[in-house]
């Protein structure tokens, strides 16, 4: 289930809450407001109002296009990577990503969620509770057996990679939470061989979380 509230109130104008810590949801509504120009944060509602022409979340998206195209993911990949990176710079990292928790909102793509976010010290992240568990999902998260836990913040980039491969190839590579080898993800890559995202893909699903980037060049 979402974890924020979107509602549209009439042809082209639409309200977004989202649930949870206050101070993470009014950055959420930050993003919204660097994609979006017409955006108006309502701090005393804990919502921010917007117009655009269309709203729908990542999943609605992908089901009616099956398969993204080579450029729509370009754009996937910037938009997230940017949030990721200002996010970070906030002292806060994701620790996974459900394809339910990402807006298309005039083909831009933006995470309206903070149910996977927690504060990072020195490149960590704590876990103090059983985590729920994201549609896409890291090694790191997978291999959590005791609390509490430690986790890099750069777990998440393998999940970045993990929803970029489904959007444009149509393959989920965390079936039954079975991380694929190096050689079954390169076969799933074979038809974007030598491409830039797959050189981003191979970059986000390092098996090294310390060596993993979210780098588009």
């Amino acid at each position: 289930m979402a974890s924020y509230n979107c509602i549209k109130h009439n042809r082209n104008t639409y309200s977004l809450s989202v649930m949870g810590d206050i101070a993470l949801a009014s950055h959420i509504y930050k993003f919204i407001q660097q994609f979006i120009n017409n955006a108006n944060i309502d701090y005393d509602n804990n919502r921010v109002l917007f117009c655009a022409e269309n709203v729908m979340t990542l999943k609605t998206k992908i089901i009616e296009q099956r398969q993204f195209s080579y450029n729509k993911c370009i754009k996937l990949i910037e938009d997230l990577t940017t949030q990721l990176t200002q996010l970070k710079q906030l002292g806060y990292g994701f620790y996974g990503i459900d394809i339910d928790d990402i807006l298309v909102i005039n083909d831009n793509f933006i995470f309206c969620s903070s149910k996977y976010i927690l504060p990072i010290f020195k490149e960590t992240m704590f876990l103090t509770a059983p985590p729920d568990k994201p549609y896409f999902g890291n090694p790191e998260i997978n291999q959590i057996s005791v609390l509490p836990a430690e986790i890099h913040y750069k777990c998440v980039y393998y999940s970045l990679g993990c929803l970029v491969v489904f959007c444009l190839l149509n393959k989920y590579l965390l079936v039954g939470n079975e991380i694929k080898s190096q050689q079954e993800i390169e076969k799933i890559l074979y038809p974007i061989h030598n491409t830039k995202i797959y050189w981003f893909i191979q970059r986000c699903l390092d098996d090294n979380v310390n060596k993993r980037r979210i780098l588009l060049i």
